[in-house]
């Protein structure tokens, strides 16, 4: 979900960009040590529009996300249950913080006065995990809109071209 204010002159346009998300992440399980759970996230930044032609316009932006994802995890404590001789286990769920930087580039084609189909591009860059796999990732995303006035908000779909694994550096 984004919402956007803005000002405009002529034919470009300037403004700030809101956004909150529910995202689904990629799961392979082989084994509940793997298990990921659905989170939330939410961003803010700014834009650039340009008219082109007709009712096609294009955007370019900077934003920062903020997502949140849980891992589950097994651990052996090392002592064994006395009475069956198998090792405890403890189990919870991590959480973990994804913090990125977007550059995304959108073309946005109004349908009527009010409502507008958009579809683009964005390269991420995860900041706060020192092994990633796509460094930047890139993502398509396509959403439907609305706008009146100066106020606009549309619901997107984000999709990775690859999946993007990440970790901390172990010593």
């Amino acid at each position: 979900l984004s919402s956007y204010f803005s000002f405009s002159q002529e034919k470009t346009e300037f403004g700030i960009t809101t956004e909150g998300s529910w995202f689904m992440p990629h799961k392979v399980t082989e084994y509940r040590g793997m298990e990921t759970k659905n989170g939330f996230g939410t961003g803010i930044g700014v834009y650039a529009s340009h008219h082109l032609f007709w009712r096609i316009s294009a955007d370019i932006g900077l934003a920062y996300r903020y997502k949140q994802m849980q891992q589950h995890y097994s651990v052996s404590t090392g002592s064994n249950d006395p009475d069956s001789g198998y090792p405890f286990i403890l189990e919870g769920w991590d959480k973990l913080p994804m913090h990125y930087v977007v550059i995304p580039v959108h073309l946005k084609m109004l349908l009527s006065k009010n409502f507008f189909l958009k579809a683009g591009i964005e390269s991420t860059w995860l900041t706060n995990y020192k092994i990633v796999n796509e460094k930047p990732e890139f993502n398509w995303t396509t959403g439907l809109g609305s706008q009146k006035h100066k106020l606009k908000w549309s619901i997107n779909y984000i999709q990775g071209f690859k999946e993007q694994g990440f970790g901390n550096e172990t010593k």
